[in-house]
């Protein structure tokens, strides 16, 4: 008689237990998406003025010009330059009539005239990339942080002769890459 007595408490227990319970989720369901738009954006501080300077000399600039990163990813520079009307830019040291050489480095401080090479640091009228050696001294344009600032630091070589004597503006371009 115990068997028969437990085996009812049980089958109790099950009735008052009812029938398999089913959960339910909200209806409808939401999902939050967000998106941020990609912002590349670079400003820079000039003029930057050499002054007047002998034929076949060269000279660092006396300051630099702070390169900002105003985007919100990570950025690496390009550099490029516009010659004057009369000037052309080479990569190395000027040898002719109207060749000058701008080169640039990324540099916290004065760098000295001896560290800038024609094949690192010279500009030209094509826009080339940043690298780890390109354009760099103890700073670089490559993959600079969102609202991280460079100074970027200028060596004139005059031309070795010259018909221009008034005042020339050179243009240097920093275009700014996601990476």
């Amino acid at each position: 008689m115990q068997k028969k007595l437990m085996i009812g408490t049980a089958l109790g227990a099950i009735l008052l237990a009812g029938p398999k319970s089913e959960l339910w989720a909200a209806n409808p369901a939401t999902i939050s998406v967000t998106v941020t738009i990609q912002n590349l954006s670079v400003s820079a501080t000039g003029p930057i003025a050499f002054g007047t300077v002998i034929a076949s000399s060269e000279t660092v600039s006396g300051s630099a010009s702070t390169v900002t990163n105003d985007g919100n990813v990570t950025e690496t520079y390009s550099l490029s330059l516009t010659n004057p009307a009369t000037w052309i830019a080479v990569q190395a040291a000027p040898s002719a009539i109207e060749e000058y050489a701008l080169l640039a480095q990324f540099n916290s401080s004065a760098p000295t005239a001896a560290s800038f090479s024609y094949a690192n640091h010279a500009l030209s009228t094509t826009s080339v990339a940043s690298s780890s050696t390109k354009f760099a001294g103890n700073q670089t344009g490559l993959s600079v942080a969102a609202l991280a600032t460079r100074s970027l630091w200028f060596r004139f070589n005059a031309p070795t002769s010259t018909t221009v004597t008034t005042q020339q503006t050179i243009t240097v371009t920093v275009t700014a890459a996601a990476g």
